[in-house]
């Protein structure tokens, strides 16, 4: 058993299968908190816009573009928020993803018309402030988006269709070669934002695998506990939880043990099979779990299998009485599980059980000793009854 779990356990660190929708949620996580982070940023790239388009000459037009920059930011940040409460929230977010690529290719054509021909007498500086903190702008955007690889290229292919569009159509186009760097740029931050993507993507993948391990290593963990204090057939505490649960013992509340052997169970298996065999063991088991729970009394009442088709039962607070009747009770039930097989022509089940008191300051091994005894003596009496001990 032992070397089933170690086995198991290394299988659960060296096949670990990562649920990709799992790790595409923790990228866009990753992103949006980025994007989120990134808010003091925006504020000052679009106080830097402001500036540069008060220095211009033609400055209502260029208001109203920027005007349009900052709609496009506040719907851009509305998409966001609403995409991140669903993913957070594991609900369905495909709607939430269409706005949130139509909000960037908003995005990348308002930062593309901030990029307008500017006229002959605009001043150098006021020129190139723009268009650096709309370049500026862009690669961060496309950067922040990364874990959105359709919106990131959505906003990137706008913004580069717009520039065109009105470098082309304007009539005071400047030196064609503007479009083939800004053409660069471009392709640059593509490149750029798609292995910041690979790492965002990468990092949610180990994210999700180590978690994975955690979760898998923690069931392993409560399965070697369960294996190591229960009995793997029928789930009763076995013998090593018997002795580290009476080890301590300190409950001031009268205790018996019930020691319970099935009847004839050799014949059983050598008839029926030791598959039949292992369902009546766990049917037994069932009844004295379901005996444990009902059984009256102040105390807690523990089942246990010792081996083979040997039971025992250590029951607390209850008095000679009620033990008595409680054993005859038990016993009454082993015997009608033969019911359960009524497929299996001639399958019988009886039990027979010796009870004794588990005196104050007496080892446990004294009292199994005569339980035991009691139990045999039953045996020896003809089966299927219930002996205490003297």
């Amino acid at each position: 058993m032992d070397d089933r779990l170690d086995s198991a356990a290394a299988g659960a660190f060296t096949r670990v299968s990562v649920d990709k929708a799992e790790v595409e949620r923790e990228a866009v996580i990753a992103m949006l908190d980025r994007e989120r982070r990134s808010l003091p940023a925006s504020v000052i790239g679009l106080g830097m816009l402001a500036v540069g388009v008060a220095m211009m000459p033609n400055l209502l037009p260029m208001t109203l573009l920027l005007a349009l920059r900052l709609a496009s930011y506040i719907y851009t940040r509305m998409a966001v928020t609403r995409l991140e409460y669903l993913i957070r929230t594991r609900q369905p977010a495909k709607g939430a993803r269409r706005v949130m690529t139509f909000a960037m290719c908003l995005t990348g054509i308002t930062l593309g018309l901030m990029l307008w021909p500017p006229p002959p007498e605009a001043s150098v500086v006021a020129v190139n402030l723009i268009r650096g903190v709309v370049i500026v702008t862009a690669t961060l955007v496309a950067v922040t988006l990364a874990g959105l690889p359709q919106a990131r290229d959505g906003m990137l292919a706008c913004f580069w269709l717009t520039t065109i569009t009105f470098f082309v159509v304007h009539p005071n186009m400047q030196h064609p070669a503007l479009l083939g760097i800004l053409a660069l740029i471009v392709i640059g931050i593509r490149i750029y934002s798609a292995n910041t993507g690979l790492h965002i993507r990468s990092a949610a993948q180990m994210l999700v695998e180590n978690r994975q391990l955690s979760e898998d290593l923690a069931d392993a963990l409560a399965h070697a506990e369960f294996l190591s204090w229960r009995d793997p057939l029928t789930g009763l505490y076995n013998r090593r939880k018997l002795f580290e649960e009476t080890r301590i013992e300190r409950s001031p509340l009268s205790r018996h043990l019930l020691t319970i052997d099935l009847d004839r169970f050799k014949a059983i298996n050598d008839t029926f099979g030791h598959g039949v065999g292992d369902h009546v063991l766990i049917a037994a088991a069932d009844t004295i779990r379901d005996w444990c729970s009902r059984l009256s009394g102040s105390g807690d009442h523990q089942g246990f299998r010792l081996g083979g088709e040997e039971f025992l039962v250590l029951t607390r607070g209850l008095t000679e009485t009620q033990v008595s009747d409680a054993a005859e009770a038990l016993r009454e039930s082993l015997a009608a599980i033969g019911k359960q097989f009524a497929d299996h022509d001639g399958l019988n089940v009886s039990a027979s059980i010796g009870v004794a008191a588990w005196r104050f300051s007496e080892p446990l091994d004294d009292a199994l000793l005569r339980s035991d005894e009691a139990c045999y003596a039953a045996k020896d009496s003809g089966r299927n009854q219930v002996r205490r001990a003297v």
